[in-house]
């Protein structure tokens, strides 16, 4: 049983409060709610929660407002964030007042039980880092010593052989690198390791989704600000490239930069120096810049959207990353490492005696994988979600990785038709809905009205594929 507690939750979202109260009530910790965070603080004093879960956005007294009450009352009380919006500038904030951790709206179950582990497991983060993820996803903390291993890069095609020998010998340059690579075949993982394997190891890697973030919003986060540089600067803030200093800056997606900014970054990585958004000082910096594109900035170049001088600058050594499909055996390779690392999470792990019938084998290796590692990676996941014993099969593979491949297996093997068919609708229904009550918390009720189905016709799916909440 794991170790449990009392826990305040603060949230003026009824629903939200709700829902975060259910899935931990459900790990049996005992669970206090609150919508009025100023009433919040007072229960604190009263009740004198362990662990305190508060939203970040809330009329009267924000949730850095209740991080402080909180610590203020009693500097062993752990508080964690909670929020739909993320800066850098939040998060850092948040950690500079003594939060446990800060994780995004719309959270999993499995997040809030991670956070309880470590609440009422005795097993905080190591400290001396900063929460450096921006433009969607929840914000990853980067410790300053945190040497993720080349080994995390798995496989054993000859492309992926090749490309580990690179990273070994570009790691320990001070050459800025380009990273080119599909969607979803690990550019940041790829960067990471160059970072932990080079010199600035003990300093900060900070990553950057360029994309994902509008002009003025990125120029702020990696340049920093004046306190009245614009509407709502209320303090100065440090952008990334100061954060990272003595460290590695990822720039991911780095083709998505405006023109403007395209110029500003080129003076930055000319001059070693960055002036903040509204003001006057140059600032030192010392940062390797490793950029990442699924572009072709040659092409960018040549159309106009892309400054050239830019391009040379980032392109000092460029790394082609390959896509899944043509990395001969790979797919295979990459299939087991995955099963067995999600089954050993299950309550009933099956170990080393997972593994997939001749079927969703073949169809795994004859699917193209758009999204190359990280899907895979995904039906992986889901497969040993959806599986009760050690065998993965096609039924338990996402519609569009099932019966491709089929033509390959013997006569003997292949199902007819109407079988086939049958099976492939009845896994999908099943698997609809459990995605389905999953993401409602198993509240029959919320599921139905997303599905545009009655209760009862969710109840009675529910009877016919045998589900119980788990």
């Amino acid at each position: 049983m794991e170790n449990t507690g009392k826990i305040l939750i603060v949230d003026d979202e009824a629903d939200a409060l709700d829902n975060c109260r259910r899935i931990l009530s459900r790990l049996g910790h005992d669970c206090l709610t609150e919508q009025d965070p100023v009433r919040a603080v007072q229960r604190i004093q009263i009740e004198r929660p362990e662990l305190v879960l508060t939203d970040l956005c809330m009329p009267g007294l924000d949730g850095l407002g209740v991080l402080s009450e909180a610590k203020r009352v009693d500097p062993t009380i752990k508080v964690v964030l909670l929020t739909a919006y993320a800066t850098v500038q939040t998060a850092v904030a948040s950690m500079r007042h003594g939060a446990l951790d800060y994780i995004l709206k719309p959270y999993s179950s499995k997040d809030l039980e991670e956070v309880a582990k470590r609440a009422f497991g005795g097993t905080e983060p190591n400290g001396g880092g900063v929460l450096a993820q921006v433009g969607g996803g929840r914000l990853q903390r980067t410790r300053s010593g945190e040497t993720p291993a080349l080994a995390q890069i798995l496989g054993r095609s000859k492309a992926i052989l090749t490309l580990l020998e690179l990273i070994r010998k570009v790691a320990d340059t001070e050459a800025s690198l380009l990273i080119y690579g599909e969607s979803g075949t690990g550019k940041e993982l790829v960067a990471r390791a160059i970072h932990a394997h080079s010199r600035r190891a003990a300093h900060s890697f900070v990553p950057v989704d360029c994309a994902a973030l509008p002009d003025t919003l990125l120029e702020s986060e990696l340049f920093g600000h004046e306190k009245g540089a614009f509407t709502g600067a209320h303090a100065a803030k440090p952008g990334l490239f100061e954060v990272a200093n003595g460290g590695t800056v990822f720039l991911d997606e780095v083709s998505g930069m405006s023109q403007t900014l395209q110029a500003r970054l080129l003076r930055v990585l000319q001059e070693r120096h960055v002036r903040r958004v509204g003001g006057t000082r140059y600032s030192d910096i010392d940062v390797r810049v490793i950029a990442a594109s699924n572009r072709n900035l040659e092409d960018a170049c040549r159309n106009g959207t892309f400054r050239e001088d830019l391009y040379y600058r980032l392109n000092v050594i460029p790394i082609v990353l390959p896509p899944l499909r043509e990395r001969e055996g790979d797919v295979e390779f990459l299939a087991r490492a995955f099963l067995r690392r999600f089954m050993d999470k299950k309550a009933n792990s099956f170990g080393d005696t997972a593994t997939f019938d001749p079927m969703a084998l073949s169809s795994l290796n004859a699917y193209t994988w758009p999204g190359n590692v990280r899907e895979l990676q995904n039906v992986i996941e889901r497969a040993a979600a959806l599986a009760d014993g050690p065998v993965i099969r096609l039924e338990h593979l996402p519609e569009r990785a099932r019966l491709i491949g089929l033509k390959e297996l013997p006569d003997h093997e292949v199902p007819r038709y109407k079988e086939a068919k049958q099976e492939v609708v009845r896994s999908f229904e099943r698997t609809y809905l459990l995605d389905l009550l999953k993401r409602h918390d198993w509240h029959m009720g919320h599921a139905a009205q997303e599905a545009g189905v009655d209760r009862k016709t969710i109840e009675r799916m529910v009877k016919r594929h045998g589900l119980t909440e788990s």
